[in-house]
């Protein structure tokens, strides 16, 4: 199942998200793209039974758990680059201060 593999893309995301590991997570999320799209692809015209359909939604809504846990740590990863520039432009803007 297609969405088994999509899980298993979230799953790995998650994973790089919370050890801090922005390459794999970036790599990753292309592959889990490349993943959505076959499915897409695949997807269209098939008839899917009532257990396929249950499935389906319950691996749905974990992605979509996990989805939201990885948004709230690149949110909070972003707010700390965000500080370190702010912490580096003033320390250049003193550096540059005590020179002239």
């Amino acid at each position: 199942m297609s969405y088994q593999a999509l899980l298993e893309h979230s799953n790995k995301m998650l994973d790089s998200v919370r050890n801090g590991d922005w390459d794999t997570l970036i790599e990753t999320e292309v592959e889990y793209v490349r993943e959505v799209e076959r499915l897409s692809y695949a997807e269209s015209g098939v008839e899917l039974s009532d257990e396929q359909k249950l499935q389906k939604m319950t691996v749905l809504h974990t992605i979509m758990d996990q989805d939201r846990e990885i948004r709230e740590r690149l949110i909070e990863r972003r707010a700390k680059l965000e500080e370190t520039l702010l912490s580096m432009q003033k320390k250049q803007q003193l550096e540059h201060s005590y020179r002239n």
